[in-house]
């Protein structure tokens, strides 16, 4: 039980360097958008920053939808989509459409393969993508922003059920 408490602090102790790090680059974001700089949007950064999945607006409203650290639900979205603008978060569309949501800040860059099945996000990185698309923005003399590369698919476990 000890090494579970000690890696929940380490988390803790990741989560508070990073919000402390991107807080003051997200507020000279939001002075140049003319945006207002409230204690509600530290609060999702920082709900943001502590999850370690690809989660939707709507699991991230609910969460915060009470308590001490209680955000209405437009600014969860509109906090996002800042976000997102900043290059904080990272969309990324399954086949029917819904936005799942993870925190990029200080993570490396890596894609996305989702199952058309049970829907399991599976991340991965590649030198030779990452190469063709640095490769295609010279050609093109394009700046890139962020791009998105998402396979879907079946992943083992759903390829190897049985029939039923």
């Amino acid at each position: 039980m000890g090494k579970e408490i000690e890696g929940q602090q380490q988390m803790a102790e990741e989560v508070r360097k990073s919000v402390d790090e991107a807080w003051p680059i997200f507020v000279d974001f939001l002075k140049k958008k003319k945006a207002r700089i409230t204690q509600a949007r530290k609060i999702v950064l920082t709900q943001v920053f502590s999850r370690h999945d690809h989660f939707c607006a709507d699991d991230l409203a609910a969460e915060l939808s009470s308590g001490p650290n209680h955000v209405s639900r437009g600014t969860v979205y509109r906090t996002l989509a800042l976000m997102e603008e900043v290059g904080f978060v990272r969309i990324i569309r399954d086949t029917d459409v819904h936005a799942h949501y993870e925190h990029t800040f200080n993570h490396p860059t890596h894609e996305h393969m989702i199952c058309d099945e049970c829907r399991e996000f599976i991340e991965f990185t590649s030198d030779s993508l990452a190469g063709l698309v640095e490769e295609a923005c010279r050609k093109h003399n394009f700046k890139e922003r962020t791009h998105r590369v998402v396979i879907f698919g079946l992943c083992e476990s759903c390829r190897n059920k049985p029939d039923d």
